[in-house]
């Protein structure tokens, strides 16, 4: 317990610096949790024909600093029990609206081809100081 206290006193500290300089930049870094479910997926066809065009609008919000750690799990099986992976990762995002409207323009949600599991999980706390000047537009 006694090395916890200054841990979170800390936290607080630099949690109150950040939102006193900045208060846009503090508000982005709310990060949610996304995790896909792979027995979601009814459509198996569909599913592997819009894969690439998924991947690639993860790689644009990863490129705009919409979403970061990005993991991809292989094992996973969809209903059929056929291999299909699963892919979780973070989205930066103000508000959960704001996280389920970035997550709304991706191909598996527009075609509900995918459901996905979207948690808070909090502000950016440890890091590089670097990462928390990004903004997100």
């Amino acid at each position: 317990m006694s090395l916890l206290l200054p841990l979170l006193i800390l936290s607080s500290v630099n949690a109150h610096a950040a939102t006193a300089s900045d208060t846009n930049t503090s508000s982005l870094n709310h990060y949610y949790l996304v995790t896909w479910d792979p027995k979601s997926v009814v459509n198996r066809k569909a599913f592997d024909e819009r894969l690439s065009e998924q991947a690639g609008s993860l790689l644009k919000h990863w490129k705009a600093g919409k979403i970061e750690n990005v993991y991809l799990d292989p094992k996973p099986t969809d209903r059929e029990g056929q291999h299909i992976g699963t892919v979780a990762f973070f989205v930066r995002a103000a508000t959960p609206a704001d996280a389920h409207s970035i997550l709304a323009e991706m191909p598996f949600v527009k075609d509900r081809i995918v459901t996905y599991q979207l948690d808070e999980v909090g502000a950016f706390w440890l890091g590089r100081p670097e990462d928390l000047n990004k903004a997100v537009n």
